[in-house]
């Protein structure tokens, strides 16, 4: 049995140690003989590196590493090309300026080639690179995390757009070379406007959201079936459930994403990472939490109960790109995987594309709510954890002075400075990520024919109706028995219980609560 390569970028890694490789050779093979220039935007952790390192040994020749795979026999690996690979990912910006960085990076690369680049400049380095190694044959640059030296900064615009000015004149190069160069693949996670980095490629087709290219990276069904079927057999035996039923929460847990919204794929780090485990939880969201999107949201105001009231319908203008200087939220969270296409629509009119956005999968809508809640209730993400584990152990044993206990704690820990004022809102809000966190049976916002209710929680035994008002305890619960919307639930063998619970804009916190069961 092979073995699992977690986080294994090289195939030359996978391939000589006995790793497992998913085939995507066949897509590759499409990608570099039908076109010349291309961009690719997908998540972290989804397979980005492999695919530019694979396309690399593919025209370096090295024949022996793809024995076994779909592009042996229809790829002449006699003739060579030279390769650019910089990854931005690998390159220290820290302490020096990018375009210094730069520099370095294409004089080692012409080092290791046998060529000497006596330029003083960034963008004559990397033009008296490209036509010294295309002497015999055009070159393939690769460029990998194009996009990590501005989303490093992107809290700190002056550096930001100082570094996106840099790459926009490095990119520029490419321009007038195109006799001298084979491909140029640019990947990474945003996509910032193309006039705003690629404005002299005016050749470079998008293929992120092409319906050819949207299995690239990530893994379908038959590629896990296929590929890691012991391992299923391994987790068959370790949970005691059957095959159907791993593919069914391995689907719930792990795969959703899109780009073409017909075919969905499953994240291979989280797919990888639960075959080791044999167990379900968090794998990507916890392997490097975008700190800045929280940030963002926090500070933004932004109501994320809208990403849950249904699909959010993006036009294909809004989400094909977005700028440092005026971030679209929702684009930013589906360009880095937060969000993803659920499903497209054509108007019947003008025939506009338009696509429909939601969370790919329970991980990340778990782990979202997860992180997000701490981060608005200014608390460690283990401390904020804890107190949901004994959230929901209180729903499941009908204890609501333990319910109140924590939640009084959580509020009690909310700096002054993060609600901004908005305290019923901000309130509701960090309520609504607990109750979704939970992740037991949970309406927010239940509509009934008397009204909207604000949270309905079922347990095994239970079912809550729960009102939260800034005014005083008994007015939630006045509503809750005026409104009768408790009528719907008594026809369920589960007790029901109802609770109005009052917040205090002064205090800033739980102010008094009352809990009735319906008999």
């Amino acid at each position: 049995m092979k073995n699992l390569g977690l986080g294994i970028q090289e195939l030359s890694e996978l391939k000589g140690n006995g790793y497992i490789y998913v085939d995507k050779t066949e897509i590759i093979h499409k990608l570099i003989t039908t076109g010349k220039y291309y961009f690719l935007s997908r998540p972290r952790r989804f397979g980005k590196s492999l695919l530019v390192n694979t396309i690399g040994d593919i025209f370096n020749g090295n024949k022996k590493l793809f024995k076994e795979t779909w592009i042996y026999d229809k790829w002449n690996f006699e003739e060579r090309y030279p390769v650019i690979k910089i990854s931005f990912a690998s390159l220290d910006y820290e302490d020096l300026d990018l375009d210094v960085v730069i520099m370095k990076a294409i004089k080692n690369i012409g080092s290791k080639n046998g060529i000497t680049i006596k330029s003083e400049t960034m963008k004559e380095n990397f033009q008296e690179l490209i036509i010294k190694l295309s002497e015999k044959n055009p070159v393939a640059i690769l460029i990998d995390e194009y996009d990590k030296p501005i989303i490093d900064y992107i809290t700190d615009l002056e550096i930001a757009e100082e570094n996106r000015k840099i790459l926009r004149n490095f990119y520029s190069v490419v321009k007038d070379l195109d006799k001298y160069i084979k491909l140029l693949f640019i990947t990474g996670v945003s996509k910032f406007a193309k006039v705003s980095l690629f404005s002299e490629l005016n050749n470079l087709t998008d293929i992120t959201i092409e319906d050819d290219y949207s299995t690239i990276t990530g893994y379908t069904e038959k590629e896990i079936i296929d590929n890691y079927g012991d391992y299923l057999d391994i987790v068959q035996k370790r949970l005691k459930i059957d095959r159907e039923k791993v593919l069914y929460f391995l689907k719930r847990w792990y795969n959703g994403y899109s780009w073409d919204g017909e075919i969905f794929v499953y994240n291979p780090y989280s797919v990888i990472s639960f075959l080791g485990s044999k167990s379900f939880k968090n794998f990507w969201f916890k392997s490097g939490t975008a700190s800045f999107l929280l940030k963002l949201i926090r500070e933004r105001g932004i109501d994320v109960r809208e990403y849950d009231k249904g699909l959010l319908s993006v036009s294909e203008e809004a989400l094909d790109s977005y700028n440092i200087n005026s971030i679209n939220m929702t684009v930013l969270l589906f360009q880095t995987g937060y969000l993803t296409i659920k499903s497209k629509e054509i108007d019947k009119y003008s025939y506009a594309l338009s696509y429909n956005l939601g969370y790919p999968n329970l991980e990340v809508r778990r782990s979202f709510y997860l992180f997000l809640g701490s981060e608005l209730a200014g608390v460690q993400v283990d401390v904020h954890s804890s107190n949901m584990r004994k959230i929901l152990s209180a729903f499941r044993s009908n204890d609501m002075e333990l319910f109140i206990k924590v939640m009084r704690s959580i509020f009690a820990s909310i700096p002054e400075n993060l609600s901004n004022g908005r305290y019923e809102s901000y309130y509701h809000i960090v309520i609504y990520l607990i109750l979704m966190f939970i992740g037991t049976d949970i309406k927010v916002e239940e509509k009934t024919n008397k009204g909207v209710i604000d949270a309905v929680v079922k347990t095994e035994n239970y079912i809550y109706i729960m009102e939260f008002k800034m005014s005083s305890a008994k007015s939630a619960m006045d509503q809750i028995k005026s409104k009768k919307y408790y009528e719907k639930y008594l026809s369920d063998d589960r007790n029901v219980i109802c609770m109005g619970v009052a917040f205090s804009k002064e205090d800033r916190n739980v102010d008094d609560f009352i809990v009735e069961e319906i008999e």
